[in-house]
């Protein structure tokens, strides 16, 4: 709150007072209309608080809910953090491959309390107290004050992390884990040519190329600003995307690897196509494409016998394309799913979830965050994505990542 110091003569402080009143009606009336988008309404005895999706592309609306029971596999964890997600608002605007039966309680990726656990839980070791992550793409429901989660979806947080800082982990992290990891197999001092975006995703997978793997990445992203995050995290060359610029930066840092004729011939033309794949997810018909979560996508182009590129990032899968596309993607890119990954690869999913929290606990990689605000502040968040996905004139110290975070008070 600013303070404006009056003294010396009784108009100046008549004069001061009448400032600071206009200054707290304008304040008023502008937290009056925010409010109005935020109802809060009494609390009832023996009831939750969440934000419920009623109808579609309309905001969340903050109810009085029913506590949820549990089942033997599963527990209900008290809520501290919960992030508002991509998919979130496609979900919310019933632009999801997947849209919400209505009403819904959306969020995916929890943190906070056990305040009951199941019979199968407690043989697992939880029991009630411990601090848990949650990862949700199943049941969602993080958006409230109360959340249910399945067994094998939670993972105790060690006692040296932050309670905040493991939220933001799970699903960033582990896409770009099992993408470099199980599908690329990437290897130290290897290049990784990672397609940013906006997403957590892609600098998650920037933080684990560079920082767990000890690659050299390549990052490119979708604005100017977003290039010195990127080298924060430990790109070694990262830069606003475009054509011309990134085919010689490649060929430049090939180079220098004894890798020659990088776009040359068949091989070559293959090789650009690959990487329009890719980078045709900034074009203005694919911007809902920003967004999702399950397009992260690796390719691997065997340069010569030198040395190989990896290729990751997000992705316009061959579905995405359609036939009035300025542009057609011949291969049949398949984006990281992890609720798939779980389905049919469950101790692989395990492992990694355990191993992101190890990385973390030993300072190689630093998730991060844009802002936190309170639940009933959920649509200023739903506005501030919104917004960041449609503008690249956001401060880039509002703008470091594509995620937000809403605690509970």
């Amino acid at each position: 709150m600013s303070v404006i110091k009056c003294r010396f003569a009784t108009n100046w402080v008549w004069k001061c007072n009448k400032l600071l009143l206009n200054i707290n009606t304008r304040r008023l009336s502008k937290n009056t209309q925010s409010d109005e988008k935020n109802v809060i309404p009494p609390r009832e005895e023996g009831k939750m608080q969440g934000a419920v999706l009623k109808k579609f592309s309309e905001p969340f609306v903050i109810d009085n809910l029913d506590i949820p029971s549990i089942n033997a596999n599963e527990v209900l964890i008290d809520v501290q953090y919960c992030t508002l997600n991509g998919p979130d608002i496609l979900k919310m605007k019933n632009l999801h491959r997947s849209p919400p039966k209505l009403p819904a309680i959306l969020g995916y990726e929890v943190a906070g309390k056990l305040l009951e656990v199941g019979d199968q839980a407690k043989k697992q070791g939880f029991k009630v107290g411990d601090k848990v992550v949650a990862l949700n793409k199943v049941q969602f429901g993080g958006l409230a004050e109360r959340c249910v989660a399945e067994l094998t979806d939670i993972w105790k947080i060690p006692s040296s992390i932050k309670t905040l800082d493991t939220v933001c982990l799970m699903n960033n992290y582990l896409t770009a884990l099992i993408g470099l990891e199980k599908k690329a197999d990437l290897q130290e001092n290897e290049m990784v040519v990672i397609n940013v975006g906006l997403s957590g995703v892609g600098l998650a997978a920037v933080d684990i190329a560079a920082n767990v793997f000890r690659a050299q990445v390549i990052g490119v992203c979708k604005s100017e600003d977003r290039t010195e995050i990127v080298r924060d995290k430990g790109a070694f060359a990262s830069l606003k995307y475009s054509d011309k610029k990134l085919m010689n930066k490649i060929v430049e840092f090939a180079a220098e690897r004894d890798i020659k004729d990088v776009f040359d011939g068949a091989e070559g033309e293959k090789f650009k196509t690959m990487l329009e794949c890719f980078t045709s997810i900034y074009k203005e018909d694919h911007q809902n494409s920003l967004l999702r979560d399950d397009n992260f996508a690796v390719l691997i182009e065997h340069l010569s016998r030198e040395g190989r590129m990896i290729i990751a990032g997000f992705a316009v899968t061959k579905e995405d394309y359609d036939e009035d596309s300025s542009t057609q993607c011949p291969f049949s890119l398949t984006g990281i799913d992890l609720v798939e990954f779980k389905e049919n690869n469950l101790e692989s999913y395990r492992e990694a979830g355990n191993d992101i929290l190890q990385y973390h606990e030993e300072g190689l990689i630093k998730p991060s965050y844009s802002m936190v605000v309170g639940l009933h502040k959920i649509n200023d968040a739903v506005k501030f994505i919104t917004d960041l996905k449609c503008s690249d004139k956001v401060n880039a110290a509002d703008c470091n990542i594509s995620k937000l975070f809403l605690c509970r008070y």
